[in-house]
């Protein structure tokens, strides 16, 4: 394995770690990983990488940025349909049927969100009690009256809700879950078929006038569909919630990293507090229906492409995700998931400094 161009920037915590010695504690595992992403692990090859359409210009700026550390490793791009590529990112029932993965784990966060296509309009308010009538067919068109207490000044067409045939697994389990919770009562979506040969893309865009459908925020948003926006308390506005980067951020705060049979799994815990964003001194209000997307290794375990996929989880490849519809992953996950893929690869020794004239 090659090390190609040292990063310069060296935190004083990580200069300060050099000077243990057998004696002192073990060094942290957050500190051990930001010392080796010091410098760009590389390999000799071309590893090719399949993504979602929403974050397809992400795959482009890893790709170029690579080059920047590694002389002879690539990373070639190809798009959601590809079924032999080395890398697939994606939901993860989804990537199942397209890459027989040796290792799986989280690389950033999305979310379920409700989508609808009702003609001229464009912004829907729905309380939890709400969706669960809609999903168990108490309300089944879009000028019930029950739905007018939430939309004031919205004149709703008397047109059937069309109801999704499929969705992904994550998306409704994600949803039923935060729903069910702020209802009080289950919002049940087992009629609704795990998706199958369909994108997130084409999931978030509902065809049929008067449909409603789930999908993930990041094709949602990337495709301008129009997005459910929910109150956590009938009829409140204050207590409303807008699916976005700075919601869905916050609900981040509130997983929980286990691994098990299942491999690594992000578990959202509603009794977490969630933590302010840096430099803010009060949490948004948790859009907490967030799921993982994952990145699968895919065909026989080798070293190259757990190299690559080591790239895409440096804390500077997660900084880009963040330019596109999905979200980073918190560091705990992250550091989490560097140590699953991270297996078999050589540690990397701390980069030396360069003098200056000064020293």
């Amino acid at each position: 394995m090659q090390a190609r161009r040292t990063v310069s920037a060296v935190a004083i915590a990580i200069a300060l770690s050099l000077t243990l010695t057998a004696c002192d504690p073990p060094m942290p595992e957050s500190l051990r990983i930001a010392q080796a992403e010091l410098e760009v692990q590389c390999e000799t090859g071309d590893v090719s990488l399949s993504l979602p359409e929403a974050i397809t210009d992400v795959g482009f700026n890893w790709s170029d940025s690579l080059t920047l550390g590694c002389t002879d490793m690539t990373i070639t791009t190809t798009d959601e349909y590809s079924i032999d590529s080395n890398l697939v990112i994606g939901e993860s029932s989804l990537i199942a049927a397209r890459c027989e993965a040796f290792e799986q784990v989280p690389i950033a966060l999305d979310a379920a969100v409700l989508v609808v296509n009702i003609p001229e309009i464009f912004e829907v308010f729905l309380d939890p009690t709400q969706i669960v009538g809609i999903f168990n067919g108490t309300i089944t068109s879009w000028a019930d009256p029950a739905l007018a207490v939430n939309n004031e000044g919205y004149s709703f067409p008397d047109i059937p809700i069309v109801l999704p045939a499929q969705a992904t697994a994550s998306a409704k389990n994600a949803l039923s879950e935060w729903v069910s919770r702020m209802a009080g009562e289950p919002l049940v979506l087992d009629g609704i078929a795990d998706a199958e040969g369909v994108t997130d893309v084409e999931l978030s865009m509902p065809i049929e006038e008067g449909a409603i459908g789930i999908a993930s925020f990041s094709a949602a948003t990337y495709m301008g569909s129009a997005i459910v926006a929910i109150l956590t308390t009938p009829g409140d506005y204050e207590s409303l919630i807008y699916a976005d980067n700075g919601s869905i951020s916050s609900a981040g705060t509130q997983l929980v990293a286990t691994t098990g049979a299942n491999g690594l799994e992000l578990v959202l815990d509603p009794a977490i507090e969630p933590t302010p964003e840096q430099g803010t001194f009060e949490a948004l209000a948790p859009y907490q229906a967030i799921y993982p997307v994952s990145l699968a290794l895919c065909g026989q375990d080798n070293t190259l492409v757990r190299t690559a996929a080591r790239y895409l989880l440096r804390q500077d490849s997660q900084g880009v995700i963040a330019s596109a519809t999905m979200l980073p992953l918190p560091e705990s996950a992250r550091i989490a998931a560097i140590q699953l893929v991270a297996v078999g690869l050589p540690v990397p020794t701390p980069a030396a400094t360069e003098e200056t004239d000064e020293g």
